[in-house]
Protein backbone atom coordinates (compact mmCIF):
# COMPACT_ATOMS: atom_id res chain seq x y z
CA UNK A 1 0.00 0.00 0.00
CA UNK A 2 1.11 3.64 -0.87
CA UNK A 3 2.54 5.27 1.91
CA UNK A 4 -0.47 8.27 3.06
CA UNK A 5 0.25 11.44 2.65
CA UNK A 6 0.49 13.83 5.23
CA UNK A 7 -2.52 16.14 6.14
CA UNK A 8 -2.11 20.12 4.93
CA UNK A 9 -4.05 20.68 8.32
CA UNK A 10 -4.67 19.58 11.73
CA UNK A 11 -7.87 17.69 11.68
CA UNK A 12 -10.60 18.16 14.62
CA UNK A 13 -13.52 15.51 15.20
CA UNK A 14 -16.08 14.70 17.47
CA UNK A 15 -16.66 11.00 17.16
CA UNK A 16 -19.90 10.53 19.25
CA UNK A 17 -21.31 13.48 18.19
CA UNK A 18 -22.49 10.81 15.48
CA UNK A 19 -24.94 9.19 18.75
CA UNK A 20 -25.91 13.25 19.89
CA UNK A 21 -29.42 13.93 20.22
CA UNK A 22 -30.28 17.15 17.47
CA UNK A 23 -30.94 20.06 19.64
CA UNK A 24 -32.03 23.71 18.07
CA UNK A 25 -28.67 24.77 19.68
CA UNK A 26 -26.62 22.23 17.58
CA UNK A 27 -25.40 21.51 14.03
CA UNK A 28 -25.89 17.77 13.18
CA UNK A 29 -23.16 15.79 11.33
CA UNK A 30 -24.12 14.88 7.93
CA UNK A 31 -23.73 11.04 7.79
CA UNK A 32 -23.34 8.31 5.40
CA UNK A 33 -24.70 5.39 7.14
CA UNK A 34 -23.39 1.55 5.63
CA UNK A 35 -25.03 -0.99 7.01
CA UNK A 36 -23.07 -4.48 7.02
CA UNK A 37 -24.24 -8.29 7.55
CA UNK A 38 -23.69 -8.29 11.43
CA UNK A 39 -26.56 -8.28 14.35
CA UNK A 40 -25.64 -5.63 16.71
CA UNK A 41 -27.31 -3.93 19.67
CA UNK A 42 -27.44 -0.69 18.14
CA UNK A 43 -29.57 -1.72 15.68
CA UNK A 44 -32.56 -1.36 18.36
CA UNK A 45 -30.75 1.46 20.78
CA UNK A 46 -28.91 3.58 17.36
CA UNK A 47 -30.54 3.28 14.19
CA UNK A 48 -32.97 5.94 14.82
CA UNK A 49 -30.36 8.51 15.30
CA UNK A 50 -28.06 7.78 12.82
CA UNK A 51 -30.74 7.47 10.21
CA UNK A 52 -32.01 10.38 10.76
CA UNK A 53 -28.89 11.92 10.59
CA UNK A 54 -27.87 10.24 7.30
CA UNK A 55 -28.19 12.00 3.67
CA UNK A 56 -27.61 8.64 2.38
CA UNK A 57 -27.95 5.24 3.70
CA UNK A 58 -26.88 2.07 1.79
CA UNK A 59 -26.65 -1.64 2.96
CA UNK A 60 -23.28 -4.62 2.00
CA UNK A 61 -24.81 -7.69 0.74
CA UNK A 62 -26.89 -9.70 4.32
CA UNK A 63 -26.45 -5.90 5.87
CA UNK A 64 -29.90 -5.87 3.91
CA UNK A 65 -31.29 -8.68 5.90
CA UNK A 66 -30.07 -7.03 9.33
CA UNK A 67 -31.68 -4.39 8.29
CA UNK A 68 -35.09 -5.47 7.49
CA UNK A 69 -35.18 -7.82 10.10
CA UNK A 70 -34.66 -5.57 13.30
CA UNK A 71 -37.23 -2.87 11.69
CA UNK A 72 -39.62 -5.61 11.61
CA UNK A 73 -43.47 -4.01 11.10
CA UNK A 74 -42.09 -0.44 10.50
CA UNK A 75 -39.38 -1.83 7.57
CA UNK A 76 -41.01 1.29 5.29
CA UNK A 77 -39.68 3.80 7.54
CA UNK A 78 -35.71 2.71 6.86
CA UNK A 79 -35.55 2.37 2.87
CA UNK A 80 -31.83 2.47 1.96
CA UNK A 81 -30.82 4.35 -1.00
CA UNK A 82 -28.30 1.14 -2.40
CA UNK A 83 -28.31 -2.18 -1.97
CA UNK A 84 -24.83 -3.43 -3.12
CA UNK A 85 -23.01 -6.94 -2.84
CA UNK A 86 -22.43 -10.46 -4.30
CA UNK A 87 -25.23 -12.25 -3.39
CA UNK A 88 -23.87 -14.70 -1.09
CA UNK A 89 -25.56 -13.65 1.42
CA UNK A 90 -28.51 -11.30 1.43
CA UNK A 91 -32.15 -12.86 1.18
CA UNK A 92 -33.78 -12.14 -2.44
CA UNK A 93 -37.22 -11.83 -0.36
CA UNK A 94 -35.71 -8.79 1.23
CA UNK A 95 -33.89 -7.19 -1.65
CA UNK A 96 -37.16 -7.41 -3.45
CA UNK A 97 -38.70 -5.70 -0.89
CA UNK A 98 -36.82 -3.14 -0.90
CA UNK A 99 -36.31 -2.94 -4.90
CA UNK A 100 -40.04 -2.21 -4.60
CA UNK A 101 -39.99 0.71 -2.49
CA UNK A 102 -37.21 2.01 -4.67
CA UNK A 103 -33.38 0.99 -3.27
CA UNK A 104 -30.88 0.62 -6.14
CA UNK A 105 -29.46 -3.00 -5.98
CA UNK A 106 -26.11 -3.12 -7.77
CA UNK A 107 -24.46 -7.12 -7.94
CA UNK A 108 -20.61 -6.55 -7.14
CA UNK A 109 -19.17 -10.22 -7.87
CA UNK A 110 -15.78 -9.48 -7.62
CA UNK A 111 -14.02 -11.54 -4.70
CA UNK A 112 -10.86 -9.40 -4.54
CA UNK A 113 -12.64 -6.63 -2.37
CA UNK A 114 -14.62 -7.34 0.81
CA UNK A 115 -18.02 -6.66 0.74
CA UNK A 116 -17.66 -3.63 2.67
CA UNK A 117 -15.11 -1.75 0.45
CA UNK A 118 -16.68 -2.37 -2.19
CA UNK A 119 -19.60 -0.78 -0.78
CA UNK A 120 -17.90 2.33 0.53
CA UNK A 121 -16.25 2.68 -3.28
CA UNK A 122 -19.85 2.74 -4.48
CA UNK A 123 -21.01 5.21 -1.41
CA UNK A 124 -18.42 7.23 -2.49
CA UNK A 125 -19.25 7.69 -6.40
CA UNK A 126 -22.74 7.79 -5.12
CA UNK A 127 -21.83 11.09 -2.72
CA UNK A 128 -20.15 12.18 -5.47
CA UNK A 129 -22.42 11.76 -8.27
CA UNK A 130 -25.45 13.33 -5.80
CA UNK A 131 -23.56 16.32 -4.82
CA UNK A 132 -23.88 15.64 -1.15
CA UNK A 133 -22.26 16.91 1.64
CA UNK A 134 -21.49 14.63 4.25
CA UNK A 135 -19.16 14.96 7.11
CA UNK A 136 -18.71 11.43 8.12
CA UNK A 137 -19.20 7.93 7.06
CA UNK A 138 -20.65 5.85 10.03
CA UNK A 139 -20.46 1.87 9.74
CA UNK A 140 -22.89 -0.12 11.86
CA UNK A 141 -22.04 -3.91 12.84
CA UNK A 142 -18.13 -3.37 12.09
CA UNK A 143 -17.57 -5.46 15.29
CA UNK A 144 -18.39 -8.63 17.05
CA UNK A 145 -18.06 -12.38 14.82
CA UNK A 146 -15.50 -13.30 12.86
CA UNK A 147 -11.80 -11.93 13.39
CA UNK A 148 -10.73 -12.00 10.20
CA UNK A 149 -13.81 -10.19 9.37
CA UNK A 150 -12.91 -7.60 11.77
CA UNK A 151 -9.55 -6.93 10.32
CA UNK A 152 -10.87 -6.62 7.08
CA UNK A 153 -13.09 -3.62 8.68
CA UNK A 154 -9.83 -2.22 9.83
CA UNK A 155 -7.90 -3.13 6.28
CA UNK A 156 -10.66 -0.94 4.71
CA UNK A 157 -10.05 1.77 7.16
CA UNK A 158 -6.64 1.96 5.30
CA UNK A 159 -8.49 1.71 1.59
CA UNK A 160 -10.49 4.40 2.37
CA UNK A 161 -7.60 6.99 2.67
CA UNK A 162 -7.88 6.80 -1.17
CA UNK A 163 -11.38 7.02 -1.36
CA UNK A 164 -12.84 9.57 0.81
CA UNK A 165 -11.43 12.52 2.92
CA UNK A 166 -14.12 12.86 5.35
CA UNK A 167 -13.60 10.26 8.46
CA UNK A 168 -15.17 6.66 8.12
CA UNK A 169 -15.95 5.68 11.63
CA UNK A 170 -16.59 2.11 12.51
CA UNK A 171 -19.04 1.23 15.37
CA UNK A 172 -21.26 -1.91 17.06
CA UNK A 173 -22.22 -2.77 20.72
CA UNK A 174 -20.21 0.21 22.33
CA UNK A 175 -16.78 0.35 20.08
CA UNK A 176 -15.76 3.00 17.75
CA UNK A 177 -12.72 2.99 15.65
CA UNK A 178 -11.34 5.63 12.92
CA UNK A 179 -8.10 6.31 11.38
CA UNK A 180 -5.97 8.61 11.90
CA UNK A 181 -3.93 9.86 8.97
CA UNK A 182 -0.45 11.28 9.42
CA UNK A 183 -0.43 14.61 11.00
CA UNK A 184 -2.22 16.32 14.11
CA UNK A 185 -5.83 15.41 15.21
CA UNK A 186 -8.06 16.89 17.89
CA UNK A 187 -10.69 15.01 19.50
CA UNK A 188 -13.95 15.95 21.68
CA UNK A 189 -14.61 13.46 24.04
CA UNK A 190 -17.06 15.26 26.20
CA UNK A 191 -20.34 14.20 24.59
CA UNK A 192 -20.96 11.90 28.32
CA UNK A 193 -21.62 8.80 25.92
CA UNK A 194 -18.10 8.03 26.38
CA UNK A 195 -16.95 5.01 28.20
CA UNK A 196 -14.39 4.90 30.01
CA UNK A 197 -11.46 3.32 27.83
CA UNK A 198 -9.55 4.38 24.71
CA UNK A 199 -6.63 3.45 22.66
CA UNK A 200 -4.37 3.90 20.36
CA UNK A 201 -3.60 1.17 17.62
CA UNK A 202 -0.28 1.60 15.05
CA UNK A 203 -1.81 -1.44 12.87
CA UNK A 204 0.03 -2.04 9.61
CA UNK A 205 3.41 -0.03 10.25
CA UNK A 206 5.15 1.22 12.74
CA UNK A 207 4.52 4.71 14.07
CA UNK A 208 7.56 6.34 15.10
CA UNK A 209 6.48 9.31 16.65
CA UNK A 210 3.31 9.78 18.44
CA UNK A 211 2.63 12.17 20.93
CA UNK A 212 -0.56 13.02 22.94
CA UNK A 213 -2.02 15.13 25.11
CA UNK A 214 -5.46 14.78 27.39
CA UNK A 215 -5.04 10.77 28.60
CA UNK A 216 -4.12 9.30 31.73
CA UNK A 217 -0.99 7.80 29.61
CA UNK A 218 -0.16 10.29 27.28
CA UNK A 219 3.17 9.63 24.83
CA UNK A 220 5.69 12.48 23.84
CA UNK A 221 7.70 11.61 21.05
CA UNK A 222 7.04 8.14 21.16
CA UNK A 223 6.94 5.22 19.13
CA UNK A 224 4.46 2.16 19.10
CA UNK A 225 4.31 -0.73 16.86
CA UNK A 226 3.14 -4.34 17.13
CA UNK A 227 5.83 -6.26 19.60
CA UNK A 228 6.52 -3.64 20.99
CA UNK A 229 4.35 -0.56 23.04
CA UNK A 230 0.65 -0.17 22.28
CA UNK A 231 -1.56 2.25 24.09
CA UNK A 232 -4.68 -0.44 25.02
CA UNK A 233 -6.97 0.21 28.49
CA UNK A 234 -6.07 3.69 28.04
CA UNK A 235 -8.16 6.60 29.58
CA UNK A 236 -8.95 10.06 29.67
CA UNK A 237 -7.42 12.62 32.21
CA UNK A 238 -9.84 14.17 34.27
CA UNK A 239 -8.50 17.60 34.14
CA UNK A 240 -7.88 17.47 29.84
CA UNK A 241 -8.87 20.96 29.00
CA UNK A 242 -11.91 21.36 27.45
CA UNK A 243 -12.69 17.88 26.79
CA UNK A 244 -10.40 17.86 23.94
CA UNK A 245 -7.51 15.21 23.50
CA UNK A 246 -5.08 15.94 20.93
CA UNK A 247 -2.65 13.04 18.98
CA UNK A 248 0.28 13.79 16.58
CA UNK A 249 1.41 11.14 14.52
CA UNK A 250 4.22 10.48 11.89
CA UNK A 251 2.25 7.46 10.51
CA UNK A 252 -1.12 6.06 10.21
CA UNK A 253 -2.94 4.68 13.97
CA UNK A 254 -6.27 3.51 14.82
CA UNK A 255 -8.04 5.43 17.10
CA UNK A 256 -10.58 3.53 19.56
CA UNK A 257 -13.27 4.15 21.97
CA UNK A 258 -16.13 2.81 24.10
CA UNK A 259 -19.39 4.26 23.90
CA UNK A 260 -22.94 3.80 25.76
CA UNK A 261 -24.42 1.48 23.84
CA UNK A 262 -28.31 2.64 25.47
Amino acid sequence: MAELVVESKPSRRRPLGIFEPSTSDTKDPKLALIILNRSVRDLQTKLDILWKKSVFHACADGGANQLFNNTEGIQDRYIPELLCGDEDSWTPTVTEYYSSKGSEVIITPDQDETDFTKCLRLVCQKIKQKNLHVDSIVVLGAFGGRLDHIMANFNTLYLGTELTNVPVYLVGDGNLACLLTTGRHSLEVDTGLEKHWCGLIPVGEPCRNVTTTGLKWNLSNGEMHMGGLISTSNTYDPNCKDGIITIETDKPLIWTMGYKVT
